[in-house]
């Protein structure tokens, strides 16, 4: 437990202060660090930081109330401005705005994902995973990640596709970053995969560590936003165009193991045509994805979700909702805590629609180049200065099996 001065303990003993201060909402929490030197370091120690985000998540399970969504712009030539939206079953509010404290050189960022409080951005242009940033949007602080390895200098231009994604070790306590970088080969097509540089970021060492023989030969990533179930980062895929094999299948990376592997995807075509894309999403604590027309289509709109009700098990696949509407769809933004989808239409903006109970509510709020995640204010902490990414060749080898 961390330690409070004689004077600060002078009133309350300290273990009755941890546990009432720890309690409070992170804006209430964040105004006792003015009261002097002992309750800003006391505020700022490990040992409460983690004891008020065990239990803010506490709160945001039990009470609808707490939920909130971050609405950060994806193009940001007007504007950098995110929105708090607190979200419940009656509808979406607007709790507060936050100006992004970072430049972005192509003026558009990519959303990687939120986990305890910090979000993971990255540079949508030229600088995609090569500038990385971490924030945490209620204290306004952020880290910015630069890769410094070799890949990411000299050869960047001549990867043809980055996918970064980003995780919670619980186990070590600590953020963590992967890095996977495709290579078209001289002589191939920009598509043709033939070699791939794998590496991951640790927040706690300042660190990027090289995966090595991790090979994803003639695979497509598709997905940028991977899911995260069981410990796997998890993303679509296909083969090359060159490989003449046209299937989506799964690539998922455990982060424990630090292995690949692919799994496959029921036959939801025998439901809907050939140029449906599926779209990963958690559901309930399970891998999931959803199916819907096209928005141009023409003819019964269907929308379906299949969930894999045991991880890793491909017979686990069974198709949960298969829903028939008129409500044309551009894309799923993902469930809410109330179980329902958040989908991005055409007309409407954007609705939450109830497998369960059929039912569903237009939140009168627009996607249009913003993307939305589930958030959860927290008080961890992150230093102001800049990471430059350093390297170690350490690690272990990596195969898709």
């Amino acid at each position: 437990m961390a330690q409070i001065t004689k004077k600060t303990d002078k009133h309350f003993p300290e273990d009755i202060l941890f546990e009432v201060v720890s309690r409070l909402p992170s804006k209430s929490v964040g105004r006792f660090t003015t009261v002097s030197k002992s309750w800003y370091a006391f505020i700022r120690s490990p040992a409460f930081i983690a004891s008020h985000l065990n239990r803010s998540i506490a709160r945001n399970v039990d009470d609808d109330s707490l939920h909130c969504l971050l609405d950060v712009p994806t193009t940001l030539d007007e504007h950098k401005t995110c929105t708090v939206l607190c979200d419940n079953t009656v509808s979406v509010d607007e709790v507060y705005e936050v100006e992004l404290p970072m430049d972005f050189e192509s003026k558009t960022c990519r959303l990687v994902g939120s986990y305890n409080g910090l979000v993971c951005l990255t540079d949508d242009g030229y600088g995609y995973g090569r500038i990385i940033y971490v924030w945490n949007p209620l204290l306004r602080k952020f880290k910015c990640i630069i890769g410094t390895s070799c890949c990411c200098n000299r050869l960047y231009k001549e990867f043809t596709k980055v996918i970064v994604g980003f995780w919670y070790d619980v186990v070590k306590n600590d953020y963590k970053l992967i890095r996977i970088m495709f290579f078209g080969n001289e002589g191939f097509s920009g598509y043709d995969k033939e070699q791939s540089h794998v590496e991951v970021y640790s927040l706690n060492t300042g660190y990027w560590r090289k995966i090595n023989d991790a090979k994803l030969p003639g695979i497509i990533i598709c997905s940028h936003q991977p899911a995260f179930i069981d410990g796997a980062l998890i993303w679509r895929a296909l083969y090359s165009p060159v490989s003449e094999i046209d299937e989506d299948f799964i690539v998922s990376f455990d982060t424990r193991s630090e292995l690949f592997r692919r799994m496959e995807f029921p036959d939801f075509r025998e439901y809907h045509s050939t140029q449906e894309v599926p779209y990963l999403l958690v559901y309930k604590g399970c891998l999931a994805f959803y199916v819907a027309p096209d928005c141009g289509d023409e003819g019964s709109e269907v929308w379906s979700i299949w969930v894999m009700k045991e991880f890793g098990v491909i017979e686990s696949w069974i198709k949960e909702y298969n829903e028939e509407t008129q409500q044309p769809a551009l894309w799923p933004i993902g469930f809410n805590k109330n179980n329902e989808i958040l989908i991005d239409t055409s007309d409407e903006g954007i609705i939450a629609f109830n497998f369960e109970t059929k039912q569903s509510r237009i939140l009168e709020l627009y996607c249009y180049k913003n993307c939305w995640i589930n958030y959860i204010e927290s008080r961890v902490f992150l230093e102001e200065k800049l990471i430059t990414g350093k390297w170690k060749f350490i690690g272990r080898k990596s195969y898709i099996h």
